[in-house]
């Protein structure tokens, strides 16, 4: 066997080595549970193959390449599940999580003799949820912060900067959902996916008071919270770390008025659109400044015509159409019946403009009709709008052809050149 062959060997052996990781790993699933506002999360790893009779433990990295430090022993696990707890204000878990919002789990056989492992440096999401950085998610306007301090874990005055700032939020559905989520007394972590994840990029100010060393951090934005409105706020924060990574997120203001009843709901009786433009209707409340103004809408007939979320309608073809606005409970409505016409100054299908003279074309087939007023005077092969007076121009043919040839050449020569390398191993 020449040495070629050898090489070949080894190199093979060592991306085989290389994959057996990511092999290892392909069939593993976990998701994640944030069950407290200091970081802490339980990852629960799936498509295992464990013996009930043994013990593990797992380690966290903050790269794929990092040995792990200290094991940590997993007390919840069947035969292919296993729950990995990762708690805060356990020191090596900190250094992590204040340092990446990607960590790596290494699960191995504490019983086995070889530390058998299961799962090799899975990457888990650390990244902390915009409204769990504090022991806040939300606050009514006027609290007085300075008996109440915020808190935020694992940053703190000894190794970040506090900044925070307000910000209105317009969105009714996450007004809507924030007021059916606090008339049940619920979880207003439910609002999560609705909310923001791009934080400011400027105009922060300086916390009133930021103190704290070790583990957490404490203090206020100010003594008494004062958002500029009535409305729903983010309280935005921004800790600039200081050798760990920066943290955004937000606690939300609640400066709301009490709700006002919608009436009732108004349209046009009727309106035409013509084909090829498009028409946004405004349903007027009553009273004006009622407080939920989300709406539906719907058209009687798509076919004619179909409308969005925001009222603009879209025509289809010449008819009539009932477009629908109903009230987000359902107990109000209003309709208008919308009416698409031809465009102006159009012709129609049997007739279309002639030439100088104005003439007409009739709209037969392959009748030999000639067409009046035209300039050439040509004939008109039923309602066929374009005519070919001469043969048109092939292009790209000897293009293509060159370039067969030469991806041909190239592939034998290549082929050739290799077979003659190799032929001796």
């Amino acid at each position: 066997m020449t040495k070629a062959k050898y090489m070949i060997m080894i190199l093979f052996a060592s991306v085989l080595l290389l994959l057996i990781p990511n092999i290892s790993n392909a069939a593993v699933d976990v998701s994640r549970n944030i069950y407290a506002n200091n970081g802490s999360a339980k990852y629960e790893f799936t498509g295992l193959t464990l013996d009930k009779s043994h013990e593990y433990e797992f380690g966290l990295t903050k790269t794929s390449a990092a040995e792990v430090e200290k094991w940590h022993l997993i007390t919840e696990y069947t035969e292919t599940t296993a729950t990995v707890d990762i708690t805060g204000g356990t020191s090596e878990f900190t250094d992590v999580i204040t340092a990446v919002e990607k960590g790596y789990i290494t699960i191995r056989d504490k019983t086995d003799e070889s530390k058998k492992v299961v799962v090799n440096h899975h990457e888990i999401d650390l990244s902390i949820s915009y409204l769990n950085i504090t022991n806040y998610n939300v606050i009514n306007n006027g609290k007085d912060l300075d008996k109440s301090n915020i808190q935020v874990n694992f940053w703190n005055a000894s190794n970040s900067k506090a900044y925070y700032q307000y910000e209105k939020i317009t969105d009714e559905n996450v007004i809507s959902k924030y007021k059916e989520i606090k008339a049940k007394n619920g979880d207003f972590n439910e609002l999560q996916s609705l909310l923001k994840t791009k934080a400011p990029s400027s105009n922060w100010t300086t916390w009133g008071y930021w103190n704290g060393y070790g583990g957490s951090g404490y203090g206020y934005t100010q003594r008494s919270v004062s958002v500029p409105d009535y409305g729903l706020y983010y309280m935005w924060i921004y800790l600039a770390g200081n050798n760990i990574r920066n943290l955004y997120g937000y606690i939300l203001v609640d400066n709301l008025q009490p709700d006002i009843a919608l009436d009732r709901i108004s349209l046009p009786k009727t309106q035409e659109v013509e084909l090829g433009k498009t028409l946004t209707l405004t349903p007027t409340f009553s009273p004006e400044n009622t407080t939920n103004k989300i709406v539906t809408w719907s058209s009687s007939d798509e076919s004619v015509a179909t409308v969005d979320n925001a009222g603009k309608i879209t025509p289809k073809k010449i008819g009539s159409t009932i477009i629908t606005v109903t009230s987000q409970d359902g107990n109000k409505k209003a309709s208008c019946t919308v009416t698409v016409i031809q465009k102006a100054n159009e012709p129609s299908n049997n007739q279309q403009s002639g030439g100088n003279n104005g003439g007409t074309t009739n709209g037969g087939t392959n009748n030999g009709s000639t067409t009046s007023g035209g300039s050439n005077g040509g004939t008109t092969n039923g309602n066929d709008k374009t005519v070919a007076t001469r043969e048109l121009p092939h292009t790209g043919v000897g293009i293509e052809l060159i370039t067969s040839l030469f991806v041909a050449i190239g592939t034998g020569i290549f082929y050739f050149l290799k077979t003659r390398k190799y032929r001796g191993i």
